[in-house]
């Protein structure tokens, strides 16, 4: 576990902990729902979604007040503002809480899936000259 998921987990599980049982009373949305819808909205498999990070985003929303309207979500009723707010949680690493915004993770963020001709800054590719070469079978 990379210090940065640690810090993710540990803000989620002290979020979980400020807010007691008002999470579940709150709504009857559990992280299993959140990490299922999740995956519906990603178009990827549950399993291929980190738990840690689902937590941090789904305690997110849930301090923000969106329990019901998760619970409605998985339940089927279009919610499409907070459908993208799901979507760019998991590519942006990023969760909007009520005093701003939470890094949930930055270097295993999904956007840099997607712009697979580049890493996330900071984070070192290789060797010193290691961009001179192309990478392995291109050529």
């Amino acid at each position: 576990m990379s210090r940065r998921q640690l810090l993710a987990w540990t803000g989620g599980t002290a979020l979980a902990l400020v807010l007691g049982g008002r999470a579940s009373a709150a709504t009857s949305a559990s992280l299993d729902d959140f990490m299922a819808l999740s995956a519906r909205l990603l178009d990827t498999p549950a399993s291929s979604l980190s738990p840690g990070f689902g937590e941090g985003y789904f305690n997110a929303l849930i301090s923000r007040g969106f329990g019901d309207a998760l619970a409605g979500l998985r339940d089927g009723s279009p919610a499409s503002d907070l459908e993208s707010s799901i979507l760019g949680n998991w590519y942006t690493g990023v969760a909007e809480i009520a005093s701003g915004e939470e890094v949930v993770t930055y270097p295993e963020a999904m956007m840099w899936n997607a712009l697979d001709f580049t890493k996330p800054m900071g984070w070192c590719g290789g060797e010193t000259g290691y961009w001179a070469d192309a990478p392995e079978g291109e050529a």
